[in-house]
C-alpha cells in the first residue's frame, strides 16, 4: 500500500458558515473599508481574538471576514503573539511541529510549503487517552513522525551532523487537529500558520524509541488504524529528504527569529499521510514497523 488516503467521510473544510461563525461580527464597526483594514494590523488585540476563539473550540474565526488578509511574515508574527499569551496564563512550550511536508497533506490543504507551530504542554497526552470530540472543532488526526531533542540545538548545521547527539528518541505519534479552513485558497498559508498549523495536541506513546540513524527513517512504515480497519500506510521517503529534513527545516526558521530549539523539546516531522476524520465512538492507532506506536479513543 502506497501514499492510500481514501476515507468515506471526506476531507473538506468548514467553510465558515456555521451558525456560530454566521451570527460573528468584527469587535468594532469601522465608518469605512480603510479603517477595518488598519484593524487587522493590531496584531495584539488580533491575538488576544485568535486565543479566545481557539479557548472556545472555534479557531480562525477572523478568516471568515472576506476584507481579512495578513502576509506570510504577519501571519507568524501573530502564531507568535498567541504562544506569547498562553505562557503568561501558564501553559509551557513542549517542541514544535512541522506541518504540510508531504505531497499528501499539500495536495489535501492546497499548499506547495512546509510551515512549523507550537506545541503546549497542557495538550500532550499519553497513549491510551481518552479525547472528548466537543473540546476540538471538526477534529481530524494524522500519523506522524517525532523526535525528543536529547540537547540544545545551536544552529541546523548541528543536528545534520550530529544527529546521533542532538536527538534522544523517535516514535509515532497521534497529531490532533481542528480541521477548519475558512479563508478562500489564496490566503490558505497565512491562515495555516496564524492558526498555529491546525494543531490542537499530540498524543505520545508510553515509551519512546531510542534514536539510532535518520536513514532507518526512510524506510520505518506509518500505518493509520480506524476500529482496525487501515486507512493509510507509508514510509519516511513520502516526507522529502526523510523526517531529519523536517527538522534541520525547524531549526533553519526558528533561528530567523532567534529562538532555538531546546533539549527535552519534540518536534513533530511531518506526516506521510493526509488528514483523516474523527467521530465520537472512533479508537485510532498510528503504528510503525521500526518506531513505537500509539492509540487513542475519541468520546
Amino acid at each position: 500500500m502506497g501514499n492510500d488516503g481514501a476515507d468515506s467521510r471526506g476531507t473538506g473544510f468548514c467553510s465558515g458558515n456555521r451558525a456560530d461563525v454566521a451570527k460573528w461580527q468584527p469587535q468594532v464597526v469601522t465608518a469605512d473599508r480603510e479603517a477595518d483594514l488598519a484593524l487587522t494590523l493590531d496584531l495584539d488585540q488580533l491575538a488576544r481574538r485568535q486565543l479566545a476563539d481557539y479557548d472556545a473550540a472555534c479557531p480562525g474565526l477572523l478568516f471568515a471576514e472576506p476584507e481579512f488578509d495578513l502576509t506570510v511574515p504577519e501571519a507568524y508574527e501573530l502564531q507568535f503573539k498567541v504562544a506569547s499569551l498562553r505562557q503568561l496564563r501558564g501553559e509551557s512550550v513542549a517542541g514544535y511541529k512541522v506541518g504540510c511536508v508531504s505531497l499528501a497533506v499539500q495536495g489535501q490543504l492546497g499548499l506547495n510549503q512546509p510551515l512549523f507551530g507550537h506545541i503546549f504542554d497542557t495538550e500532550v497526552y499519553r497513549s491510551d487517552v481518552s479525547l472528548d470530540h466537543k473540546r476540538f472543532h471538526q477534529l481530524a488526526i494524522e500519523g506522524e513522525f517525532a523526535f525528543r531533542m536529547a540537547e540544545d540545538v545551536p544552529d541546523a548545521g548541528w543536528p545534520a551532523a550530529n544527529a546521533k547527539h542532538a536527538i534522544e528518541a523517535a516514535f509515532a505519534v497521534i497529531e490532533l487537529h481542528n480541521f477548519c479552513c475558512r479563508a478562500p485558497a489564496g490566503k490558505r498559508a497565512q491562515e495555516l500558520i496564524a492558526n498555529n498549523g491546525m494543531h490542537a495536541g499530540v498524543v505520545l506513546p508510553d515509551e519512546e524509541g531510542r534514536f539510532h540513524d535518520a536513514d532507518e527513517l526512510l524506510d520505518a512504515r506509518i500505518s493509520v488504524l480506524r476500529d482496525g480497519v487501515v486507512l493509510g500506510a507509508s514510509t519516511g521517503r513520502a516526507l522529502p529528504a526523510g523526517p531529519l529534513a523536517s527538522l534541520i527545516f525547524l531549526v533553519e526558521q526558528l533561528r530567523k527569529i532567534g529562538k532555538s530549539l531546546c533539549r527535552g523539546q519534540i518536534v513533530l516531522a511531518g506526516s506521510p499521510l493526509p488528514l483523516y476524520r474523527a467521530e465520537p465512538g472512533d479508537r485510532f492507532e498510528v503504528n510503525c514497523n521500526r518506531l513505537p506506536g500509539v492509540q487513542s479513543r475519541i468520546l
